[in-house]
C-alpha cells in the first residue's frame, strides 16, 4: 500500500492548515474555540438550510457525529474551513 492511497496532497495540506489554525487560536488565547457546531449554528454560519445540513450529515457529505441514533448531529468545526476551501477552488 502506498502512502498516496491513504491521503492526497490536498488532504495533508488541509490538515496542516487546521493544525496551524488551531495552534494559532490557542496561542492567541482562543482555546475555547468550538470543536463542533449544531446544525442550526452551522446553518447560520454557512447559509445552508437546516434540512440540507441534516441530510448531508446523514449521507456522510459533512463530517459529523451523533451520540446515539436519533440524537442531534454535531458537525466538526473543520467542515467550515473545508467548505470555504472548496468554494475558493471553484472560482
Amino acid at each position: 500500500m502506498n502512502f498516496e492511497d491513504l491521503a492526497t496532497k490536498f488532504d495533508l495540506t488541509e490538515m496542516e492548515k487546521r493544525i496551524f489554525t488551531r495552534l494559532k487560536d490557542i496561542l492567541n488565547g482562543k482555546s475555547d474555540a468550538k470543536e463542533f457546531y449544531s446544525p442550526k449554528e452551522f446553518g447560520k454560519i454557512t447559509g445552508i438550510k437546516y434540512s440540507t445540513i441534516a441530510y448531508k450529515c446523514l449521507i456522510g457529505k459533512l463530517k459529523a457525529r451523533q451520540d446515539a441514533p436519533g440524537c442531534s448531529w454535531q458537525i466538526y468545526a473543520s467542515e467550515i474551513e473545508r467548505l470555504k476551501g472548496e468554494a475558493n477552488q471553484n472560482f
